[in-house]
């Protein structure tokens, strides 16, 4: 894990421990949320294979179900490719600059990211909310299997949208870690490369 848990404190003393603490233990539950997401995954893809090509039947629900998990598992997975490296990024200009420039040209593209990412929270919402009322097809499969005509209520699409605004909402915290960062090597004496290479954060 340590190679993998940038530390993103300012170094403020006592508070090293704690932001640092912190954050493992964010990324360590979002890893296990995200396991289980694949677990999940694997196993219905496997069990919809046996029921269609061993027992020459089909698991209405399963591609449905599959979909959804490919959602959430996209969305909740950016931040690990932001933190990366691997969301695509023109670096040329900033490499061209010094050091100060180069930092300030990386705040400028963390608070515009920001701002997109804002945007992309807020009308996710009002999306989930105007298109997510009606009940989740495939759970809704699932709980009539179980339970039959005593079925509860299905989840409702609401939550496969919300999978947008959640992963993006915590990729915009994460870029506004890093526009602190950056404004802080400017105070400290630091390279935007010193940041990208200790934190292991995207390049921009």
């Amino acid at each position: 894990m340590d190679g993998l848990c940038p530390d993103l404190s300012l170094e403020t003393g006592g508070d090293n421990v704690s932001v640092h603490a912190f954050h493992t233990i964010f990324r360590v539950g979002l890893q296990s949320v995200l396991v289980a997401l694949m677990i999940g995954l694997l196993s219905v893809m496997s069990a919809q294979i046996v029921y269609r090509y061993g027992l020459n039947s089909s698991l209405l629900w399963s591609e449905e179900l599959c979909r959804y998990m490919l959602i959430w598992i996209s969305f909740l997975a950016i931040i690990f490719a932001y933190e990366r490296g691997e969301i695509a990024a023109l670096s040329f200009l900033a490499d061209a600059l010094p050091r100060v420039g180069a930092l300030v040209l990386a705040i400028l593209g963390g608070l515009l990211s920001l701002l997109l990412c804002i945007t992309l929270v807020h009308y996710g919402l009002i999306y989930a909310k105007l298109a997510g009322g009606q009940p989740i097809p495939a759970i809704r499969f699932i709980y009539e299997d179980l339970f039959g005509a005593n079925a509860p209520t299905a989840p409702t699409v609401f939550w496969v949208y919300f999978a947008l605004p959640l992963g993006i909402g915590m990729l915009g915290l994460r870029i506004l870690i890093d526009i602190v960062r950056y404004a802080w090597a400017i105070r400290t004496g630091a390279t935007l490369a010193d940041m990208a290479s200790a934190h292991g954060s995207a390049e921009l």
